[in-house]
């Protein structure tokens, strides 16, 4: 499964999860990023602490995790916009959509922060950010509408699907959304993203029941999400 195992093996999920939707483990406390101040450059346009205020934005069965800001250590840099395959190879056809599946590359030392909120029967809600990153490649505004993935070399290999979904309209942002099946998985998995300035990465991400109303909560969680870190 997929999105919530780089969701935050990085962050708070240290405490709780590695994996998105097929669980991975975290292991040694010494690996965990360690809490350290956000550069006050960076801070100057930015807060990526406000996310936490989100917290009170998730549907009332689903329970949050609380949340601060991290630095990220390099063991954890790999996960950083990995949609389907927490940072492991993986292919996508056609081959010139990949970069959806990781539309951006974690830095080590940047900051980090997510928090996540827990429903029945293992359903799972995320809001996380991450700057600086790096952007490797722009990301398609059309097209790429359907795609099929496989991660191969995984202690679950994989396969499914990725259809682009509409996503919000952010003002001074790229987002694009989608939706992901994971073969012999019923949950469908939904991904929401915005990429801002080049360098500050925040994305939404979810797995829930089949006729689960994702619509408005997760696009309006990314554009709450952006608004918080910015400060409006």
């Amino acid at each position: 499964m997929t999105s919530f195992r780089r969701v935050r093996c990085l962050v708070v999920w240290l405490v709780a999860i590695c994996a998105t939707l097929a669980v991975t483990s975290c292991s040694d406390f010494e690996n965990e990023p360690h809490q350290t101040p956000t550069s006050t450059k960076a801070a100057e346009k930015y807060d990526l602490s406000r996310l936490a205020e989100l917290e009170d934005d998730v549907p009332p069965d689903f329970v949050p995790w609380n949340s601060k800001v991290l630095k990220l250590q390099q063991v954890w840099v790999a996960g950083v916009g990995s949609v389907v395959s927490s940072g492991k190879p993986y292919t996508v056809d056609p081959p010139q959509c990949s970069v959806l599946l990781k539309p951006v590359d974690g830095v080590a030392g940047a900051d980090t922060i997510g928090i996540r909120a827990d429903g029945p029967e293992k359903r799972s809600i995320a809001v996380g950010a991450d700057m600086p990153v790096t952007v490797p490649a722009e990301i398609p505004a059309t097209g790429c509408d359907r795609m099929s993935y496989k991660v191969p070399d995984d202690d679950y290999p994989r396969t499914g699907t990725a259809e682009r979904i509409p996503p919000p309209t952010i003002d001074g942002a790229s987002t694009f959304a989608l939706k992901i099946t994971t073969d012999g998985f019923p949950d469908p998995e939904y991904f929401y993203a915005a990429i801002l300035d080049d360098h500050v990465y925040v994305d939404v991400e979810a797995r829930l029941a089949p006729d689960f109303a994702t619509q408005p909560l997760l696009p309006d969680l990314l554009v709450k999400a952006v608004a918080a870190i910015r400060g409006n």
